[in-house]
């Protein structure tokens, strides 16, 4: 299921950086979201090459989170898939850091989840951590 923290980038990634968005379904029933590449979409040869819809978010059940994949994969930043949070920080990297920050307020970042801790707090507790790391110190 998507968060809603997911929802909100994934809506301004396709409103602001991601062209001629159209979203489609699966046989599998899944959605998926196709677009120009936005890395290697604009080095098309032709005007034509340069609207084809290489580009698409694919809901990953396992991660439980949008994946970017390119099927051209014409560019260094298409090679290799991309979470959501990373294909945000390659776009745009400060919206990428606060996506990182909201999802560390969320509480869903380092160990056991896709995204990693925003610039400045890493290795730092969250306030509910710091309360328990006294109370069992006190004890």
């Amino acid at each position: 299921m998507e968060t809603s923290i997911d929802q909100k980038y994934r809506l301004l990634l396709l409103e602001h950086y991601l062209t001629s968005a159209k979203e489609s379904i699966l046989k599998s029933g899944a959605k998926k979201w196709v677009f120009v590449c936005p890395f290697c979409g604009p080095l098309g040869r032709t005007e034509g090459m340069k609207k084809h819809l290489k580009g698409s978010l694919l809901w990953n059940v396992q991660q439980n989170s949008w994946v970017f994949y390119c099927v051209k994969k014409g560019g260094a930043d298409c090679m290799n898939s991309k979470t959501l949070g990373n294909l945000i920080s390659a776009l745009n990297p400060a919206l990428g850091e606060a996506y990182k920050k909201d999802r560390w307020h969320s509480g869903t970042t380092g160990k056991g989840h896709n995204c990693g801790a925003p610039q400045g707090v890493v290795g730092a507790l969250r306030g509910h951590q710091v309360a328990r790391v006294k109370r069992t110190v006190l004890e």
